[in-house]
């Protein structure tokens, strides 16, 4: 398939730079609480800003997905156990339409993401350098139009 060399957008590459250093910091033997929180609180807006643009869920399978519930119980996503970092996304066969956040770049920790058999569109403007432990990536039988982006090569 043929790929093409969009730019990630400016807010989305910082947040992407943001959670990279996190990343590194994270990496060592303890990381600060702060940082922990911060990227507690990206990852939960990144489940919410995807969540926003999702025009039907007829399954209700996003009802859950609040601040009033930890993300890390929200249906579809799975958590490390030590990190409580968002590292499985799967809402395969769920019937859900819309389109995909570039903020899903931002899940830094995310390994999983399975989309497969629901009705997406749209291009696809995840920036997937940022997602560097990134090894499965499901997202056919939707209606996706445009080139696959080259960042996808970055990945596992």
């Amino acid at each position: 398939m043929a790929t093409t060399g969009q730019s990630p957008q400016p807010l989305a590459f910082l947040l992407c730079l943001s959670s990279f250093t996190l990343i590194m910091v994270l990496g060592q033997e303890e990381a600060p609480s702060a940082l922990v929180s911060l990227s507690n609180v990206t990852d939960q807006f990144t489940l919410l800003s995807s969540k926003s643009l999702v025009t039907k869920d007829p399954y209700s399978v996003l009802s859950k997905w609040n601040s009033n519930i930890s993300f890390c119980e929200w249906n579809g996503v799975s958590c490390g156990h030590g990190s409580h970092r968002v590292v499985a996304l799967n809402l395969s066969e769920k019937a859900l339409e819309g389109t995909i956040s570039p903020y899903i770049s931002n899940l830094s920790f995310l390994q999983v993401i399975d989309l497969s058999s629901d009705s997406f569109h749209g291009h696809i403007l995840v920036d997937f350098s940022c997602l560097l432990l990134l090894e499965n990536v499901s997202i056919r039988k939707n209606n996706f139009e445009g080139l696959i982006p080259q960042t996808l090569s970055h990945c596992r």
